[in-house]
């Protein structure tokens, strides 16, 4: 429907910068997943397309036009925010028109569009409710229809799950993607959930402080993130500490558990010191002949991964293994290989090459 594009873009209260300096362009189409830790800008980088969060400098534009100045109602932006906000006096039949009813849209085009959002949303039996007889699940799907009613320009979804339990938010993920695609409509959806950012957007821009750290396709982000921040946002992860040690042309990773070879260069830098270690559960093998040893402390048929205390005695480190499919019991001691790790830096967070 329309690209974006944030130019130089800064938000500030009082004296808090919300926003840093964010420079991003998105695709006609393109569904992007905006991430980060609670407190990052999601929120805010949303509310400031909306048009509901004033800039302190920079300029937004949608299909081209800036829009920096433009009110709300100018943008022909719909937002989806995490806490469902529906008319209280009208049922959600006339919820989700009143997007139609505002730009004077005939009657019979209403009832039409109104029944087909309800139909792809599976939520034609709560036409006639009021919004104070909705779950928290059936009030989000409604808000969803009325945002998608009247076909928008841009999409804005702030967690637009968060409050669904587990089986209706995989459901709706599905939906969520394929209503967005079979519109062709740009959307920004901001999420704390690994699975969501992975699983639904096209590229992921992950945000830390107000500042744009990352921006790229999902499963980049996933295999060579820039922060930890940015690995964190993009699934399951172990982290441990370990002191780097040199070996020749080469460096060894030194934990109390196990000694793991590094070739990076930037390691010489570190040489003394420790720096964290970072693994995803596929990065790790139960493994007969492996050289790490622990104790399975967790097991989850539910997420096919076990969780491994390394060594023995108090206060150990806990990684997080993906099993195959295989049953192992708590309890039980298994030997691991480290097939792939992440390095980054203590302090700061970013990555070591």
């Amino acid at each position: 429907m329309a690209t974006v594009a944030l130019e130089h873009v800064s938000v500030r209260h009082d004296a808090v910068l919300l926003l840093d300096d964010v420079n991003l362009v998105v695709g006609d189409g393109e569904m992007i997943g905006v991430v980060g830790a609670s407190g990052a800008g999601k929120t805010t980088l949303l509310r400031a397309i909306a048009g509901v969060e004033a800039l302190a400098s920079g300029a937004i534009s949608i299909g081209g036009v800036d829009v920096s100045d433009a009110a709300p109602a100018e943008r022909n932006v719909s937002m989806v925010f995490q806490t469902p906000q529906l008319i209280p006096h009208r049922d959600v039949r006339r919820n989700i028109a009143f997007p139609l009813e505002l730009r004077h849209h005939p009657e019979d085009d209403i009832a039409t569009r109104v029944a087909a959002e309800t139909r792809a949303l599976h939520i034609e039996a709560l036409l006639a409710r009021p919004p104070r007889d909705l779950s928290a699940g059936e009030a989000q799907l409604v808000q969803i229809a009325r945002a998608l009613v009247h076909v928008p320009s841009v999409l804005l979804l702030d967690e637009p799950l968060a409050r669904l339990d587990a089986p209706l938010s995989q459901h709706m993920r599905r939906d969520l993607r394929s209503l967005q695609q079979g519109y062709g409509v740009t959307t920004f959806l901001a999420t704390n959930d690994p699975v969501e950012a992975m699983s639904l957007a096209d590229r992921l821009v992950v945000l830390d402080g107000g500042h744009v750290v990352q921006v790229g396709a999902p499963m980049e982000i996933y295999e060579r993130p820039a922060t930890l921040m940015a690995a964190a946002c993009t699934g399951r992860l172990s982290t441990v500490s370990a002191l780097v040690e040199r070996d020749g042309d080469g460096f060894w990773l030194v934990h109390p558990s196990f000694r793991q070879r590094a070739w990076r260069p930037s390691l010489a830098e570190h040489v003394g010191a420790a720096v964290l270690v970072v693994m995803r559960p596929t990065w790790l093998r139960v493994a007969a002949d492996g050289p790490v040893h622990g104790t399975i402390a967790a097991a989850s048929p539910v997420t096919g991964t076990i969780t491994v205390a390394l060594g023995n005695g108090p206060g150990l480190d806990e990684v997080e293994v993906a099993t195959g499919g295989r049953v192992y019991r708590r309890g039980e001691e298994v030997s691991l290989r480290i097939e792939e790790v992440i390095l980054f830096e203590p302090r700061t967070g970013g990555r070591l090459a």
